[in-house]
């Protein structure tokens, strides 16, 4: 009879851990196969506008990332991706942001829902107001916390007492501290940091984060990668990486889509040539490529919020005047005292 030798004795290992319960079931993956080939498995969220779906779609327990210069636009640009998304698919948001203040950012939201500026709307059409301010109260939830790991906290949290949180974002990533290390090893902190944060998103929901570029990408001409971000921690673990980048004195926002991890499920690169285009009005939003631009959408969140009626339905006068909308002069629309 041949003696069956005992490996984990033999090898000194009689301590070792279980490593079967780190192999993930064939049949589990099997099924999760089949229901992709059969439609099961859904793509992610359109937003309903083809120059965006083309190219980026709101997934679940994904982690995406935008890098663009500071007053650059990068906030106001991904608020904008934000809502569109959130009305076509009616998600909901834990939002924290560490430079700007959060009725600032509301107020962003408020002008362009309501296609008007929020204090001209507020006089004239109080009722509307008031729906503006209470669809985005449910669907955007802003949080005051230092550090990275207690906005996780507050993610789980809610979601431990029934909110349908779809994802969270982060702006800028740069100035929230870490939470779970603080070394002052930054290198050491923001990797720990990204695991984490790549772990919260397979696990609880998706994470956006913006941030800002090394010192050479901010003075330099031209866009920026999300390869020059500071730190460059989170550029390995992202499902999805954007570069965003104006041009001075420009209201001409490019969306560069640089990496989609899981083209399975929706989204591709643009390329360098040819980036998503957002015209960018206080009120208004404009969309189109840079090659195509004979195939421009108008006022993309006004015709979102008339197709799912999110603030009632409004009467044909109504939507008329919507269309005639304010055109701002350059110091209206990038004030210096906002910053972006």
């Amino acid at each position: 009879m041949i003696e069956r030798i005992d490996k984990s004795k033999k090898y000194g290992l009689e301590d070792v851990f279980d490593y079967k319960k780190h192999i993930i079931n064939k049949n589990e993956i099997n099924q999760d196969l089949d229901d992709y080939l059969t439609g099961k498995i859904p793509h992610g969220f359109k937003s309903t506008i083809s120059v965006i779906d083309n190219h980026f779609l709101c997934k679940r327990n994904e982690f995406y990332i935008v890098t663009g210069k500071k007053g650059q636009g990068k906030t106001t640009i991904y608020q904008i991706l934000q809502l569109i998304f959130t009305i076509s698919n009616n998600l909901i948001w834990v939002v924290a942001f560490q430079e700007n203040s959060s009725w600032s950012m509301k107020l962003n939201l408020m002008n362009y829902i309501l296609g008007d500026f929020a204090n001209n709307v507020k006089k004239t059409n109080p009722e509307l107001f008031k729906k503006a301010e209470q669809w985005l109260d449910k669907h955007f939830i802003f949080i005051k916390v230092d550090d990275i790991k207690t906005a996780t906290e507050v993610a789980k949290g809610l979601i431990n007492d029934g909110v349908d949180v779809h994802g969270m974002l982060l702006d800028p990533i740069n100035s929230f501290k870490n939470g779970w290390q603080d070394t002052g090893n930054g290198y050491a902190d923001g990797v720990a940091a990204s695991l984490e944060l790549l772990k919260f998103t397979k696990d609880v929901c998706s994470v956006h984060i913006t941030q800002h570029p090394n010192m050479s990408g901010q003075r330099q001409e031209g866009a920026v990668s999300s390869y020059q971000a500071e730190g460059g921690w989170f550029l390995n673990k992202a499902h999805n990486t954007c570069a965003i980048h104006r041009e001075s004195g420009s209201s001409l926002n490019q969306i560069r889509v640089e990496h989609v991890r899981n083209k399975h499920t929706g989204g591709n690169q643009t390329t360098t040539e040819n980036p998503i285009i957002l015209e960018w009005q206080p009120t208004k939003i404009n969309v189109f490529m840079m090659e195509t631009p004979q195939f421009k959408e108008n006022d993309i969140i006004g015709y979102l919020v008339d197709k799912y009626e999110i603030l009632g339905k409004r009467e044909k006068k109504e939507l008329k005047e919507r269309e005639e909308l304010p055109t701002p002069t350059l110091n209206e629309a990038f004030p210096k005292q906002v910053d972006f």
